[in-house]
């Protein structure tokens, strides 16, 4: 099982050609090396930082590209694969419910390293925002707050969930920072 780096990255890159941000120039793939590279300036000392990493790559395979569960599996692994379909949306109940109370429920219950790369993905995408419409952004900065106010609420945070979420909330411009001793 390779997990380096560029084995996993050549694989996303397969998965993800052809495909788009949402303005329509940006190769989807980006998206991924970012959160990756978010997840290597918030957990540089795990002990599991390339099973991390290569989730973070792989984060968006299963929703958005034709790759099985047994395919990550087999070329990455279980822990890998594991954290990749934690962070799949069930599209059904996401759109029954509604995104932000799927995500904010997802986010309370998932694994502590899924919960770590969701978070990376999270202020990735508010990095990207200048991409989308107004009303887009609008809705992203909603969404995030009430999501990472639930979460905080009502999960046991580790440190470096804390700091990214406290960048977050600095990146939004919400007077809100969560103690660290919590």
């Amino acid at each position: 099982m390779d997990l380096s780096y560029d084995h996993v990255l050549e694989f996303a890159r397969k998965k993800h050609a052809g495909q788009f941000r949402a303005d329509g120039v940006t190769p989807y793939i980006n998206h991924p090396i970012l959160v990756a590279n978010l997840i290597k300036k918030y957990k540089p000392y795990s002990k599991n930082i390339d099973a991390l990493v290569a989730s973070a790559l792989l984060h968006d395979t299963l929703e958005d590209t034709y790759t099985s569960y047994r395919e990550l599996f087999d070329n990455f692994g279980e822990m890998v694969a594991s954290i990749v379909i934690e962070l799949t949306t069930a599209d059904s109940l996401s759109h029954f419910i509604g995104k932000a109370n799927y995500l904010k429920t997802r986010m309370a219950i998932m694994s502590t390293y899924a919960l770590m790369v969701k978070l990376c993905d999270r202020m990735a995408n508010l990095m990207d925002m200048q991409n989308l419409s107004k009303d887009k952004q609008k809705k992203l900065v909603k969404e995030t707050k009430e999501i990472l106010d639930y979460v905080v609420e009502n999960r046991v945070l580790r440190p470096a969930h804390i700091e990214i979420i406290n960048d977050i909330y600095a990146r939004l411009g919400v007077d809100k920072q969560i103690d660290l001793n919590k």
